[in-house]
């Protein structure tokens, strides 16, 4: 299955100078103020075929079924692990996305004031879209409130060159705050991974090992 995002050419963390780090957090920092009203992950659609044989690679999938819901792909002890990224839409209409660059030569995760489908995955990708909003230990304190900040924690890429790159997000709110990295599940433990990004639940404290 050809599931669409490798595909999508973007630049979202890598930053050459501190000056274009500074322009990523007033692009993040737009999201701040806003009442969050929903949170989707895009995620490979493991179960597409057994679920919903007829649709093949026919475009995203929103999991409705309470089947589905019992046991997410992504969910795992202390934290989500998401493949592709996750959209934030607020109350007053905003949509935020958040994705991790295109591994290489550069590397790191990046929030724009975009929607996912079109930039983090390609707008007909087979991808599994789950609205996980308060039904997620990471997200339940934030949903219906205001975001009072987000952190965009920038770290040296090339010393010499001066650049910089993001491997961890954090998302402040009225009631808590959500942790995003570099991560992925292995054996059911968080691991560093360069195209994958991890949700760290409320009261989680690992995270992965960075560049």
């Amino acid at each position: 299955m050809d599931h669409g995002a490798r595909g999508v050419e973007r630049v979202w963390s890598w930053a050459a100078s501190g000056a274009e780090a500074e322009a990523r957090r007033r692009d993040a920092h737009e999201l701040v103020g806003e009442y969050l009203r929903s949170v989707h992950y895009f995620t490979i659609d493991y179960r597409r075929q057994d679920v919903h044989p007829e649709l093949i690679d026919d475009g995203p999938r929103i999991i409705e079924a309470n089947s589905e819901w019992l046991d997410p792909p992504w969910l795992h002890e202390g934290f989500d692990a998401i493949e592709f990224g996750l959209e934030i839409a607020t109350e007053s209409g905003a949509v935020f996305s958040l994705t991790w660059d295109p591994p290489g030569e550069r590397e790191g995760i990046g929030l724009q004031r975009v929607a996912m489908l079109g930039s983090g995955v390609h707008r007909d990708a087979g991808v599994g879209i789950w609205d996980v909003g308060a039904r997620t230990p990471a997200w339940r304190l934030l949903v219906g409130r205001r975001i009072t900040g987000v952190d965009l924690h920038y770290e040296p890429w090339d010393e010499e060159t001066g650049s910089l790159w993001c491997p961890r997000i954090t998302v402040r709110g009225e009631s808590g705050r959500v942790e995003i990295v570099m991560g992925d599940a292995e054996n059911g433990l968080l691991v560093p991974s360069a195209d994958n990004v991890a949700v760290l639940h409320s009261g989680t404290e690992r995270l992965a090992d960075g560049h």
